[in-house]
């Protein structure tokens, strides 16, 4: 019987061992693959992404805000910038051209305005003329701040000299004082003037101020005006290149000489030329 009762009671002990393992089988199936370091540490993933989508929705907030206030504030500029990347998105560039042209733009933010200021040399050579926008009405038609293009345009004429610039001015035919709202280059008669952009021909005519003139209309907005031409060559409709002769030079309309009057507008708004040539400038 002791042998017996011996052999039952390791048998129970055997037993009562492989439900103790089988147990302990059963809690570690039931166990999460992680243990509470792993889920303490999942509580702070969540508020991390509540706070980065917070985060980026005040910088969105304040990005639309500061475009807000900039088209409030500098309309001027804002259309300049609205039609610049217009145009950017509208033209196959490389990633190099882009960048290229997103530094152009900032940089002439960072330059000084353009003021309308009188011409230091009011005597110099050459012919000049046209017609000039009032004072009253240059604050709602004109801008001051520099305009800059994705390409450099062409030179209305090879050579010549600038003998009225874009700005205040008294008018050396009225006298009367007013805005400039262009540039006067006086070149040779017969000289022939040039498309500054890619673009077509939007109107050619004659009046009394401008003689005779051509109007191109390029991408973005712009538009450039050549008048005082002694002949027209261009016809409306045509498509140009840059640097395809368009006219030649004259004294038609209101005019002391041979000269080109080259004006520049972006969405209505009358332009100084100077920018666009980078500092190049005619010799005055």
């Amino acid at each position: 019987m002791d042998g017996f009762e011996s052999s039952e009671s390791r048998f129970a002990d055997v037993r009562a061992a492989r439900e103790r393992r089988r147990a302990q089988q059963r809690d570690s199936y039931d166990t999460p693959p992680y243990d509470s370091f792993n889920m303490e540490d999942t509580a702070p993933v969540k508020g991390s992404l509540v706070r980065v989508v917070a985060t980026q929705a005040i910088v969105c907030a304040v990005l639309l805000g500061g475009l807000f206030t900039a088209q409030k504030v500098m309309p001027n500029t804002w259309r300049q910038l609205h039609a610049a990347y217009t145009q950017t998105m509208k033209t196959d560039m490389s990633v190099k051209e882009v960048w290229a042209a997103a530094k152009a733009v900032f940089a002439s933010l960072k330059e000084d305005i353009y003021v309308m200021a009188p011409y230091r040399d009011e005597n110099a050579n050459g012919g000049k003329g046209g017609i000039d926008v009032t004072l009253e009405y240059a604050s709602q038609s004109c801008s001051v701040a520099p305009l800059t293009t994705t390409v450099r345009p062409y030179r209305p004429v090879a050579q010549g000299e600038l003998s009225s610039p874009f700005g205040y001015r008294i008018h050396p035919i009225t006298g009367e004082e007013g805005v400039h709202a262009g540039m006067d280059i006086a070149a040779p008669e017969g000289d022939p003037i040039s498309t500054a952009f890619y673009g077509t021909v939007l109107e050619t005519g004659e009046n009394k101020g401008y003689g005779k003139y051509v109007v191109m209309e390029h991408a973005g907005g712009l538009r450039t005006l050549y008048a005082h031409c002694s002949e027209i060559a261009a016809e409306e409709g045509m498509v140009l290149r840059p640097g395809d002769v368009i006219a030649y030079v004259g004294s038609t309309g209101s005019s002391t000489g041979p000269h080109v009057h080259f004006e520049v507008r972006l969405n209505g708004l009358r332009c100084d030329p100077a920018p666009l040539f980078g500092g190049e400038m005619y010799h005055s």
